[in-house]
């Protein structure tokens, strides 16, 4: 990002050292502040808790700010529902900081949910994808009003039982700083025609803040189920495996109950390169990508015991040792442009990596009298790089609602489209989606477990097939490097930062900004629409009345959870709202989305 745009100067219309407040702890103040923020169009808006976890938290404050003074309401003393009409009014606009903290503190501790939201985290993000830079508001303020927080105060709220002047000073600065953070972002968004992707990722915030709260509820039986049985297949892989290797150690062992002792630890990879050169194979590593290119039956139990354990430690007790005890549901953090690309990330725990395939899936359950509806895009990445591409064969494809990966394995083996089998069509659909990741001969050579040569030859034939797809591949990592940023259909940026030419590491920087700026364009495009698909599905439920809730997202995938009897219309609703997102960005190319409704969450 051009360095002009970070530090435009601007005249602060407050003393940062003797911030303007009022601390309001009777009605009659709260009359009075509410008479004097009615006259105002932008409110900045900020809460301070004992704890972030908004079911378990004590509100302690909740401050409403103008320009040059800071509302200080004490929510402990006053009832704060005459602040619901302002807050809740979608014509005047509310700055905040991490708003969906503030959204869910006021949500579930006042029932007041904030419209019209600029978020000068999430705009900061956006402004700065792809450097490594802070979005706190203690970063943010220092960087662009060269003025100092002191965070570490918000957690003194609940310890102290009467209100210090440092914590009021505190909280009126909180509200007070986001004035000109809101007015120098708002004009960097201009000037990087950002706008439209702030706009998209605000509106988007209170779906996000409404997922969170409701949560996701587990059949913990289930889920123990199938612990134990993933366990007993994890157990007895490692049994195969110590039953291979046992004839080829002299000095084995019995326990006192007759049963062999493992002659190799399965977790140490000094041991299994050990057991490995007894079978005559000299690994340099015992990493996936090289157990994968290892023709031997010892590599596949290996990677089948790794798969079991990975599972297990990832999804055992320690993801139902989340569930609230309050709520009895799952409350995980999803963070809106978790990746550079704009994608989502989540954590606490990570629900975004849970298999498609797997069982622990079926474990995710609607409340009694409700239903899932699963809805997910079809193929959504590979539509996009044909209408970023505009390659003849795969938008006739799309039109014409073929199987890509089919039709592209029968051109690549030259055999007929009905004779297609299931290892052809795998082959295809790893280049179809390795190409997005810039992947070449070598990292496709390991995932399909042949040799580079034969990679590189299915390579070529794939770009004779696609010319336009590789054309356009080549000339957006090309365009990314040499302007120093990719762009996404719905006008996201991510920038890079152009390594020094003296950098010893300098050719193989680049290559990985050419091929972050080959996969940019459609995975971010990709979260672009996921975006846009939650806030119609989000404002639709609301306008129709339905008892319905999106609960989860996983990159091309929504679930939403809906009364029963009204699963089948929000069924319908779903599939029609993420179609008309596709539209917003997809010109050329039609989109398929598959949605039914179920009683688990399952593809």
């Amino acid at each position: 990002m051009p360095e002009e745009t970070e530090k435009p100067k601007i005249k602060l219309e407050f003393d940062p050292k003797n911030p303007d407040y009022e601390l309001i702890e009777t009605e009659e103040q709260v009359k009075n502040a509410v008479r004097e923020l009615k006259k105002r169009e932008v409110l900045a808006v900020d809460c301070e808790a004992t704890e972030l976890d908004p079911y378990s938290t004590k509100l302690v404050l909740v401050q409403v700010g103008t320009p040059k003074k800071a509302y200080i309401f004490n929510f402990q003393k006053v009832d704060i529902s005459p602040l619901k009409p302002l807050l809740e009014d979608p014509k005047r606009l509310k700055i905040v900081q991490n708003g969906k903290f503030d959204y869910q503190m006021l949500k579930v501790n006042a029932k007041i949910t904030i419209e019209n939201i600029f978020d000068t985290m999430l705009a900061e993000r956006i402004l700065t994808t792809g450097f490594k830079r802070e979005n706190s508001l203690e970063a943010i303020a220092l960087k662009h009003l060269d003025i100092q927080l002191d965070k570490s105060i918000w957690k003194t709220f609940g310890k102290i039982a009467t209100l210090t002047r440092k914590q009021l000073n505190y909280a009126a600065l909180d509200v007070l700083v986001l004035f000109p953070l809101f007015k120098i972002q708002f004009k960097n968004l201009q000037k990087e025609k950002l706008t439209r992707i702030a706009q998209l990722e605000f509106r988007c915030l209170p779906v996000v803040a409404e997922m969170e709260l409701r949560g996701s509820k587990i059949d913990v039986e289930r889920w123990r189920q199938n612990l134990k049985e993933l366990k007993e297949k994890r157990d007895l892989a490692a049994a195969r495996i110590q039953e291979e290797l046992r004839p080829l150690y002299t000095n084995t062992q019995v326990d006192l109950f007759g049963n062999h002792v493992d002659v190799v630890n399965l977790n140490s990879p000094i041991q299994i390169l050990g057991a490995f050169r007894k079978v005559g194979l000299d690994l340099p590593s015992t990493g996936e990508a090289i157990l994968r290119r290892t023709n031997h039956p010892l590599a596949k139990m290996l990677l089948e015991y790794r798969s079991h354990e990975k599972l297990i430690s990832a999804f055992g007790e320690n993801l139902i040792a989340k569930i609230h005890p309050k709520t009895g549901r799952i409350h995980p953090d999803y963070r809106q442009i978790g990746a550079d690309t704009g994608r989502f990330a989540c954590s606490n725990p990570n629900l975004q990596q849970i298999p498609t395939d797997s069982a622990f899936r079926s474990c995710f359950v609607p409340a009694e009298g409700y239903k899932f509806v699963v809805a997910d895009y079809s193929q959504i990445e590979l539509r996009i790089m044909a209408e970023l591409s505009e390659d003849p064969a795969f938008m006739k494809a799309y039109k014409e609602d073929k199987d890509l990966h089919r039709l592209t394995a029968s051109q690549m083996y030259n055999i007929p489209f009905e004779q297609v089998g299931k290892k052809m069509r795998f082959n295809a659909k790893s280049i179809n989606f390795g190409l997005m990741y810039g992947r070449g001969a070598n990292s496709l050579a390991t995932q399909l477990g042949i040799s580079p040569d034969e990679a590189k030859l299915l390579l070529n034939k794939y770009f004779q097939t696609y010319g336009k797809v590789k054309r356009w591949l080549d000339k957006v990592g090309r365009e990314a490097v040499r302007q120093g940023y990719s762009t996404t259909l719905g006008g996201r940026k991510r920038w890079y930062q152009r390594p020094d030419p003296a950098d010893p590491s300098y050719e193989r920087q680049l290559s990985h900004f050419e091929r972050q700026g080959k996969n940019t364009p459609i995975q971010g495009s990709s979260a672009d629409m996921i975006k846009y698909a939650l806030v119609y599905i989000y404002d639709k439920i609301r306008e129709k009345g339905y008892d319905a809730c999106p609960v989860h997202t996983v990159h091309d995938e929504i679930l939403v959870e809906v009364r029963s009897k009204q699963a089948e219309e929000v069924r319908d609703l779903v599939e029609k709202e993420m179609i008309r997102a596709a539209k917003v960005l997809l010109k050329k190319v039609p989109v398929k989305v598959d949605a039914k409704v179920s009683d688990v969450w399952e593809h």
